[in-house]
């Protein structure tokens, strides 16, 4: 019986189980490998803070584009006001995922057997006609093919915080379960870092009834934008042939800006454009060379970001009101140099613009830089042991693992494994758009299809 194990149950791990199990027809047996025993959470939607929300409407958030209502009807359940519209709480989405395994596990056809297994897989080797997995109970699982579905990793602590490593105020992964808790509610706290993990946590330091003043420091100092109302469905501008021909990435972006300004004279709101973009983005990136690539993440990635991952509403609405209540303060500028002392935290920081750096003490340090992408810097031993190995290989610029076109990963000679391939956001270094449901539940009916074929 064919044999196909996913390393991992967050959203990739588990939209493909579920996309397996509803198509599959012949004998095949599927093992969901995750080490932490929860399926269907991962770091995304394990969370269960109210404050926590999803940053895509509730109608674009199903498993399955041509089932576009399914997590909307599912959600009503517990939020029978619910609308289309709507960015709901993530608990919903790691509830709805589960629920849908169990359905996809109940009605898969004769012949399919699954499994879940609480395992660490902290080896894979070579067998020829297939993979072997050795599990932290020391047994092997032989599987015919592999998928490495492993999610986001835990933010990587930037070189001038070092010092810090065991340093119990500063916290290098604020997702770790109980982290907030041990701040007292009048703590002086940096949050490193202007994204939506900043977001994240000051919603949740607020929530739990933090007074202390809040520091939000990065290098631009750049904040994500608002999605705005989504009650109406608004047509997304064309994109003209032009813009999609090839071009160098000065001239996109001079195209871009174009773009939007002639959207805007047809009534358009930029976030139409970059929504019209998001299809795209992907011929935009395997078009760019290496060189494009570096300049592109350099120079723009900070601005693109802030205009395609945009914070809900309600999430935009509280931090604005953080900040003209003077509780929140967010800033240009980089750390150079940290020191923990019995009183708390000193760092020399340079703000944007000034010729010398000053001394600030801070009772607690949060990292809210995002998550790391370096997989040398990851306490992941069997990635590490695969690059070790030039079985995998990362991409040049640091995003994830190269792939084809059929997401089967390269080794370090670009040759693709036949039997090994990867479902994750580490797509980004072949895709760039892999870190929402939209392109990521895409992905995984692909890799479904091409599986089972």
């Amino acid at each position: 019986m064919e044999h196909i194990a996913i390393i991992g149950s967050g959203f990739c791990g588990t939209a493909l189980a579920i996309q397996l199990l509803r198509t599959a027809q012949g004998p095949l047996r599927l093992s969901l490998i995750n080490r932490s025993g929860r399926l269907a959470r991962g770091l995304a939607y394990g969370t269960r803070s109210a404050s926590h929300i999803l940053n895509v409407p509730a109608e674009r958030m199903s498993l399955s584009p041509d089932q576009p209502s399914d997590f909307l009807e599912f959600a009503r359940k517990q939020m029978p006001e619910a609308q289309p519209g709507d960015f709901l709480p993530r608990r919903f989405y790691g509830d709805y995922l589960q629920d849908r395994l169990g359905h996809a596990i109940a009605e898969a056809a004769p012949g399919m057997r699954f499994s879940s297994l609480c395992q660490q897989v902290l080896e894979l080797s070579d067998q020829g006609d297939h993979l072997r997995l050795r599990l932290d109970d020391g047994q092997p699982l032989d599987s015919r093919k592999v998928i490495i579905a492993t999610g986001n990793f835990s933010p990587a602590t930037p070189g001038p915080l070092k010092s810090l490593e065991n340093t119990p105020q500063y916290l290098r992964d604020p997702w770790t379960a109980g982290a907030l808790e041990r701040i007292p509610s009048d703590a002086n706290v940096l949050l490193l870092g202007t994204g939506l993990t900043m977001y994240d946590m000051a919603l949740a330091l607020q929530d739990q009834g933090h007074s202390g003043p809040l520091l939000a420091l990065s290098r631009r100092a750049l904040l994500p934008h608002a999605h705005r109302d989504n009650a109406s469905h608004p047509m997304l501008p064309a994109l003209p042939d032009a813009f999609l021909a090839q071009m160098g990435l000065n001239e996109r972006l001079r195209g871009l800006r174009r773009l939007i300004r002639q959207a805007a004279e047809d009534g358009h709101d930029w976030r139409d454009v970059i929504a019209a973009l998001r299809p795209a983005t992907p011929h935009f990136w395997q078009a760019m060379n290496d060189r494009e690539r570096s300049r592109f993440l350099r120079h723009l990635q900070a601005y693109w970001d802030v205009h395609r991952h945009r914070a809900a509403p309600p999430v935009a609405q509280r931090i604005s009101e953080l900040r003209d209540s003077g509780q929140l303060h967010v800033q240009a500028g980089r750390v150079l140099a940290a020191k923990a002392s019995d009183n708390g935290i000193d760092l020399q920081i340079r703000h944007r613009g000034a010729k010398q750096s000053q001394q600030h003490r801070f009772d607690y340090l949060i990292n809210c830089t995002g998550p790391c992408t370096n997989l040398r810097a990851v306490n992941e031993p069997l990635l590490s042991g695969l690059l070790d190995r030039g079985v995998i290989r990362q991409d040049r610029q640091g995003l994830g693992l190269d792939t084809d076109d059929g997401f089967r990963l390269l080794d370090a000679s670009g040759e693709a494994n036949p039997n090994l391939y990867l479902l994750s956001p580490m797509l980004r270094a072949s895709h760039w758009e892999a870190t929402a449901v939209p392109e990521l539940r895409g992905h995984a009916a692909r890799l479904a299809e091409l599986l089972l074929a």
